[in-house]
């Protein structure tokens, strides 16, 4: 199914699931729902149990390998351990360095989050302070009240979400477990399977309380705390 089709409805229909969308029904043996940290309101179940962060990253302009290699020696990514997490990694051609984090305690637009990741990156590395940016976006991650990832099915359905910042390796390996699962072949179970996909009584799919963390959080970090 295409990325824009959006699924406005999923419900049991005889021994199977007809998935409705906004280009038209579709009937299906299995559903995976993977929608992660942009989980709706249309499925309320998943809603209440994933959070979603806004993830904001900027890529430099090309440079020589040398100025790289000169900077992160042998690495290709770095991760910091302050509270508002900062990361950064190379381009896989390592002319590129691509660096991440959370600049708002609200969700801000890609062109206003770019260059105050900019200033941030600068005081990381000055010797890029003269480089350009040449690529800004952002995108949501889901978090989870156990800030664990959770895969199983509910009411038939079959999920795997809420990786918590670690969905580019977290998602391919629950994916593939999923995947045995619709298919029937043994495997070993995991943890992740055990235990409760849990949520908050006071949450509903709003994250009206992320700003007031992430303020926090920032304070702490500017605080040495």
């Amino acid at each position: 199914m295409r990325s824009n089709t959006k699924v406005t409805e999923i419900h049991r229909h005889g021994g199977a699931f007809r998935v409705t969308t906004g280009r038209g029904i579709v009937d299906a043996r299995n559903v995976l729902l993977a929608t992660n940290g942009y989980t709706g309101p249309e499925f309320p179940y998943f809603a209440r149990r994933i959070v979603p962060i806004g993830s904001y990253i900027i890529a430099t302009e090309p440079m020589d390998r040398k100025t790289i290699d000169a900077l992160m020696p042998g690495c290709e990514l770095l991760i910091d351990t302050r509270r508002a997490a900062s990361y950064l990694r190379t381009s896989p051609d390592r002319t590129r360095i691509l660096y991440g984090g959370r600049v708002a305690a609200a969700e801000i637009d890609a062109l206003t989050s770019a260059p105050r990741l900019k200033a941030i990156l600068d005081t990381i590395f000055p010797a890029l302070r003269e480089t350009r940016i040449t690529h800004s976006w952002m995108g949501f991650t889901g978090f989870t009240f156990d800030e664990l990832p959770h895969l199983g099915s509910h009411d038939g359905v079959h999920y795997a979400m809420g990786y918590c910042g670690t969905g580019t390796a977290m998602a391919t390996y629950l994916g593939h477990l999923v995947a045995l699962e619709i298919l029937g072949v043994e495997r070993s179970p995991i943890v992740l399977e055990d235990i409760e996909f849990v949520t908050k009584s006071f949450y509903r799919g709003n994250p009206w309380f992320l700003s007031a963390i992430v303020a926090g959080y920032r304070l702490l970090d500017r605080l040495h705390l």
